[in-house]
């Protein structure tokens, strides 16, 4: 008897530990993203992500200096549409009137829980100062780097 009931309360323990484990899980995943001050490099990007994410071209060229839009003709996306990213800034460095945020770009495709897939990829986007506010100044993902005049 004690054999059937200590291996009930160990099941038990393990049963709650896991339904901890994915209450948290929830609450982390429904966590709403950062929001960054305006003027910084940060904003820029979040404000150029969430218009690639809507595939909103024409928003995503205004977090884009001139000379930028100019070099890159209508065909610099990779894919129609890229949408289901999600963009985390894992450094940020300033130097001057250029910065340089390094991104992982984790990017998921198709539906369902078992359906679809998805990619990591490691991008720097680098900006320019233009007055008050931080401009993209090379292609950034999903750019075609080809597209904007770029060879490397």
């Amino acid at each position: 008897m004690k054999t059937y009931a200590s291996s009930r309360s160990v099941l038990g323990s393990f049963g709650a530990v896991i339904a901890i484990l994915i209450v948290v899980a929830v609450v982390v995943a429904l966590q709403p993203p950062p929001t960054f001050d305006p003027g910084t490099p940060e904003a820029t990007a979040q404000g150029y992500f969430n218009a690639v994410n809507e595939a909103d071209r024409k928003l995503a060229e205004t977090y884009m200096t001139a000379d930028l839009v100019d070099r890159c003709n209508e065909h610099y996306w990779y894919y129609e549409e890229e949408r289901n990213s999600r963009v985390v800034i894992t450094d940020s460095k300033i130097d001057g009137d250029t910065a340089k945020l390094d991104v992982t770009i984790t990017v998921s495709y198709g539906e369902g829980p078992f359906g679809g897939g998805g990619y990591d990829e490691d991008e720097t986007v680098v900006m320019e100062r233009v007055g008050d506010v931080w401009l993209i100044s090379e292609p950034a993902w999903p750019m075609d780097r080809w597209a904007c005049g770029e060879r490397g």
